[in-house]
C-alpha cells in the first residue's frame, strides 16, 4: 500500500487562499509534468543508444496502462490533500514516444507531497501471463463453431477461457501482478495564477490537442532512419501485446480472449493501441474531471449549439422543446439500410462543417475590414 497520509476529503473543488502584504487575496494553481520510467539511455532525438538492451516490452506495457496509472494519480491525491482535485490536462508523447502527462490542477499542493504522491503511485496489472509464445503464427488455435471456442489445431483441445485462466490465477498464492506500471523520477510543478500570461500560455498547452492531430505520435517526414527504426521496434513490441480481456493477442498465450468469436487472430486486434501511428496512445489525449469547468455534458452540448448558431446567424429554434426523439427500430420501413444512412451522416457533416468554415471566414473578413476602417479613420 502506498505510505501516504490520507485526509478525509471534503465537498470542495478549490484549494487554499493566499494573502499578500498588501491585503490581496491569492488562490493558485498547479502546473504539474510526470512521465514514465526509463527504458534505457537514449540520444537527443529520443533514440535508444542501445536498441537491442531498450526495454521495449516494459515500454509497451506502460503505454497501453498509462491511463491506469493517472487516474490512480487522482485518487491518491485526492485522499492526501483533503479535496476534491479537479484537473485538465493532456496525454503526448515525448521525444523517446513514451507517453506523459501536462496537467492543470486547481488549487496548490506542495513539492514534497505531490513527490511523495507521485513515488507511490502504481497500478497492477493481474492478467494471465504471457512470458512463453505457445502459438505462433504458422500455427494458431483454431476455431470450432460446434463449441463456439477456440481449440489446440493439433490435438483439438479447447484453449482456457479468460475466466478459468483468472480462477488459475486467484488460486496461486504464489502469483505476481504481470505487470505493474510506475510514474518516472521526473516531475515539474509550476504554481500559476489565474489571469497572468503563464496560465495562459499553460492552458494553451493543456488545450492544443482539442484541434491538434491526434492520429500520430511521431511525423515521419521529419524523423530521421533511427527514429523511424525506434517506432518500429516499439511498434512491434506492442503489436502482440495483450490490450484488453476481449484482446486477440491473448490466443498466442493460450488463452480465449473473453467473449471470443471466430476470426481472431494474433497480431491483428482491433485495439488502438496497436496503430504504428498510435503506439500505445488509445485514449483520449485531453483529460478534464467532472467538475474542472462546473458544467455538465448537457451544460457544454447547448454552449457548443449556442455558438454554432450565432455564428451561422440563426435563431434559436422556439419549438425545439416540443419535440419527443425516440430511437428508430431498425425494421421501421422508414429507416435506410446502414450503409446508407452512414453516407447520409457523412453528407451532412461535411456540409456542416464548409457551411461553419464559410462564415467564420466571413465573420474574420468583417472583423478586419471594422479594423482597416477604424485606422483609416483615426
Amino acid at each position: 500500500m502506498p505510505d501516504l497520509p490520507t485526509r478525509t476529503v471534503q465537498a470542495r473543488t478549490i484549494g487554499r487562499t493566499f494573502t499578500a502584504p498588501n491585503g490581496k487575496v491569492f488562490r493558485p494553481s498547479i502546473f504539474l509534468t510526470v512521465t514514465c520510467r526509463s527504458y534505457g539511455r537514449v540520444d537527443k532525438e529520443g533514440v535508444p543508444i542501445d536498441m537491442d538492451a531498450y526495454d521495449y516490452r516494459s515500454a509497451a506495457r506502460d503505454a497501453i496502462h498509462y491511463p491506469k496509472l493517472v487516474d490512480r494519480l487522482w485518487q491518491n491525491m485526492r485522499r492526501v490533500v483533503g479535496y476534491d482535485v479537479q484537473y485538465m490536462g493532456t496525454l503526448e508523447p515525448q521525444r523517446r514516444l513514451a507517453p506523459h502527462l501536462h496537467a492543470l490542477l486547481r488549487g496548490t499542493i506542495s513539492r514534497a507531497d505531490l513527490r511523495r504522491i507521485v513515488a507511490a503511485t502504481y497500478h497492477q496489472v493481474w492478467w494471465p501471463s504471457t512470458e512463453h509464445v505457445r502459438y505462433r503464427s504458422r500455427r494458431l488455435p483454431a476455431w470450432d463453431g460446434d463449441i463456439d471456442a477456440y481449440v489446440d489445431p493439433d490435438t483439438g483441445d479447447t484453449l482456457s477461457t479468460w475466466d478459468q485462466a483468472l480462477d488459475a490465477l486467484d488460486a496461486d498464492h504464489e502469483a505476481e501482478p504481470s505487470h505493474v506500471v510506475r510514474f518516472g523520477s521526473q516531475l515539474r510543478a509550476e504554481g500559476v495564477l489565474a489571469g497572468s500570461p503563464e496560465a495562459d500560455r499553460c492552458i494553451g498547452y493543456v488545450a492544443k490537442y482539442l484541434t491538434k492531430d491526434l492520429g500520430a505520435v511521431l511525423d515521419a517526414a521529419k524523423a530521421s532512419p533511427r527514429q523511424i527504426e525506434h517506432q518500429d521496434r516499439l511498434w512491434q513490441a506492442l503489436r502482440y501485446e495483450p490490450c484488453s480481456p476481449t484482446c486477440a493477442n491473448w490466443l498466442r498465450y493460450g488463452v480465449q480472449p473473453h467473449n471470443p468469436k471466430p476470426g481472431l487472430v494474433p497480431g491483428f486486434c482491433g485495439g488502438k493501441v496497436h496503430r504504428r501511428e498510435s503506439l500505445g496512445f488509445g485514449g483520449r489525449r485531453v483529460l478534464v474531471s467532472r467538475r474542472w469547468s462546473g458544467k455538465t455534458l448537457a451544460d457544454h452540448c447547448a454552449d457548443r449549439r449556442s455558438w454554432v448558431r450565432e455564428v451561422l446567424g440563426l435563431p434559436d429554434d422556439p419549438e425545439a422543446d416540443k419535440y419527443l426523439w425516440v430511437q428508430a427500430d431498425t425494421t421501421d420501413p422508414d429507416v435506410l439500410p446502414r450503409e446508407k444512412r452512414l453516407l447520409l451522416a457523412i453528407a451532412d457533416r461535411s456540409r456542416w462543417r464548409d457551411e461553419l468554415r464559410r462564415a467564420l471566414d466571413d465573420s474574420r473578413s468583417a472583423d478586419t475590414s471594422d479594423a482597416t476602417a477604424t485606422r483609416s479613420a483615426a
